[in-house]
């Protein structure tokens, strides 16, 4: 994968979430536990050029944390992760799945599968790769914690950009 090129995008947004946006809250004891599940919105990136886009590694580098105002929504942010979803053409392998016994429910991979990257697997690599890639798109960012300020809320901040590593077709 040598000689490789690269482009890159940015994700970023401070909001103070809310039930509305996936925020839950629970209380065990005095300990003070959250999530977010914030699927609500896509944001896509369409892949412009001459030629088609071969895709062969994508990472991400940033954070998400709670900004310190508003105060008294404040969180801890333990982990994170984000769907990615790439757009294009995957190796195709023939081969069918068993349809009894099929205990794990087994299903054969979509077209264009979602990709989960996140605070300790930062990137993904494809040796063959997603070959005449049209766009990327974030469909949903996840987070979890403990010691949030308030049981309503929670003040989230992300800045994470997503790089992407490709050639082009016939290189």
């Amino acid at each position: 994968m040598d000689c490789l090129r690269s482009f890159n995008f940015l994700i970023a947004a401070q909001s103070n979430m809310t039930a509305a946006n996936g925020f839950e809250y629970w209380q065990i004891g005095t300990q003070h536990f959250w999530m977010l599940d914030f699927s609500a919105l896509d944001s896509t990136f369409n892949i412009q050029g001459f030629k088609n886009v071969n895709i062969y590694k994508i990472e991400v580098a940033g954070d998400i944390n709670s900004n310190i105002l508003p105060v008294g929504f404040k969180v801890l942010v333990q982990n994170w992760n984000i769907d990615l979803q790439v757009v294009g053409q995957n190796a195709i392998i023939g081969g069918f799945i068993t349809p009894v016994p099929n205990g794990f429910n087994m299903v054969s991979q979509p077209l264009n599968p979602i990709f989960n990257l996140s605070k300790f697997q930062r990137s993904i690599e494809f040796p063959t790769p997603i070959q005449s890639a049209t766009s990327i798109i974030i469909s949903g960012l996840y987070a979890d914690g403990i010691a949030n300020q308030s049981i309503l809320s929670g003040q989230i901040e992300y800045q994470i950009t997503v790089n992407v590593f490709y050639k082009y077709e016939g290189e």
